[in-house]
């Protein structure tokens, strides 16, 4: 990806403008930016900015270990321009945030939060691993009701399937456990008819 042809609706940061007085160097890219805005806008740029630090004088601010790339979308979120993203930045955005909600542990939270904002892979996630949960506590989560009805029915009949298996699962573990039992009667049985043919033989 180009960072610096972007559109003419998105800052480049390639070029001194706005009287931008700060140039971070990522890799081999320059953004020209505003301390004061970034100062604003993230804590770590504002103790960077404060006096004791090199960054509060210098003019060129290396960051090392980042990525080019990841700074300008960053750059692009926290300026307060009127600008409009392009679509496939924001899918970019919202692709990286959806997987690191991923790693998180399913809750209904998470199922509202993937509706509002279509994350497809959250949602589904959720709701097989909701499913596997005692519905009555599910039901008793502040934000149950505000689950939509198509993923509800979802949850349900993800909820069900899930029922179904466990007790086809319990079926199969009584049905083995009879047959360790049944094998076990038949061996004592025979044990007894062995003792009790030895018992009838002719006392010498």
């Amino acid at each position: 990806m180009d960072l610096f042809n972007t559109g003419d609706q998105l800052p480049k940061f390639s070029e001194p403008w706005n009287f931008s007085d700060a140039v971070l160097v990522v890799e081999d890219k320059r953004f020209h930016v505003h301390r004061s805005i970034l100062a604003i806008s993230s804590p770590v740029f504002n103790t960077m900015f404060q006096s004791g630090f090199k960054e509060a004088t210098s003019t060129e601010i290396p960051l090392p270990g980042k990525k080019a790339e990841k700074i300008y979308e960053l750059l692009c979120m926290i300026y307060p321009f009127p600008l409009q993203i392009s679509e496939y930045q924001i899918s970019k955005l919202t692709s990286r945030c959806e997987e690191r909600l991923l790693q998180k542990q399913s809750s209904v939270e998470l199922v509202i939060l993937a509706q509002e904002f279509s994350l497809k892979r959250l949602l589904e996630k959720c709701l097989a691993s909701l499913a596997r949960m005692n519905f009555q506590e599910l039901k008793n989560c502040p934000n149950f009701d505000n689950i939509e009805a198509e993923n509800l029915v979802c949850l349900l009949n993800n909820h069900l399937r899930w029922l179904k298996e466990q007790h086809a699962r319990e079926i199969r573990q009584l049905r083995e456990q009879f047959l360790k039992e049944k094998g076990r009667a038949l061996e004592i049985a025979n044990e007894l008819n062995s003792c009790w043919g030895y018992n009838k033989l002719p006392i010498r």
